[in-house]
């Protein structure tokens, strides 16, 4: 099963964050132990991670031709765009 995992605006910056609001991993740990759980699951999973809205945009269409699954976080997005 192929996953790709798309990160939105502001979510390059958990870690770097407060802490009691965003938690205390990065985005980096916060990937590796969704890789981890996928690999685990069998499921190979990718990540990408833009502050351009045009761009997460085409990646929802470009999984279309490949991936079997979307896990979408538009971190800022969700509330304001």
């Amino acid at each position: 099963m192929q996953v790709v995992v798309l990160n939105g605006v502001n979510l390059d910056v958990l870690g770097r964050r407060d802490p009691a609001l965003y938690g205390g991993l990065s985005l980096a740990e916060l990937e590796t132990r969704i890789y981890e759980w996928a690999t685990a699951l069998g499921c190979h999973v990718r990540f990408r991670q833009t502050k351009s809205e045009g761009e997460y945009v085409a990646w929802c269409h470009d999984a279309l031709d490949w991936a079997d699954g979307v896990v979408s976080k538009p971190g800022g997005w969700a509330h304001y765009s």
